[in-house]
């Protein structure tokens, strides 16, 4: 049987995590996504996600950005100390995501792609246009 050895406290280590999430799970209708994904990633490392096409790759970095939520059932989700269920703004503030093309579309304009980095950040419509007018005001 394995030993698992505990260096510090239970509260130092998830503090010392980047991202933790138990029980991970999404559907799609009848279709299940994701099934109890686990993850543990430590601060100040590198994480790569593999797996094939299908697997659920791009649905656990949607949730852990919040730009979908989970699916019912899912455990806690710590992204950057703060817990997706009730702080998903500071997760916000802390993080930044990109896909592996280019963030900026170049087939759209520039006001098009800051209403899509507004709808990004869950901004409502209306807010979207007003700052995204401000901005190019400027």
């Amino acid at each position: 049987m394995p030993v698992t050895r505990v260096s510090a406290p239970l509260a130092a280590q998830a503090a010392a995590q980047a991202i933790t999430a138990t029980g991970l799970r999404k559907s799609y209708g009848d279709k299940a996504v994701l099934d109890g994904i686990d993850l543990a990633v430590p601060s100040g490392t590198v994480f790569a996600l593999l797996g094939p096409n299908g697997a659920g790759k791009t649905t656990v970095v949607k949730i852990l950005s919040t730009l979908i939520s989970p699916g019912a059932g899912s455990g806690e989700i710590r992204v950057g100390g703060h817990d997706l269920a009730t702080d998903p703004q500071a997760i916000r503030a802390a993080i930044g995501v990109t896909g592996q093309f280019s963030a900026v579309d170049g087939l759209i304009t520039g006001e098009e792609n800051m209403l899509l980095m507004a709808d990004l950040h869950h901004l409502p419509r209306r807010e979207g246009r007003r700052v995204a007018a401000e901005l190019l005001e400027r």
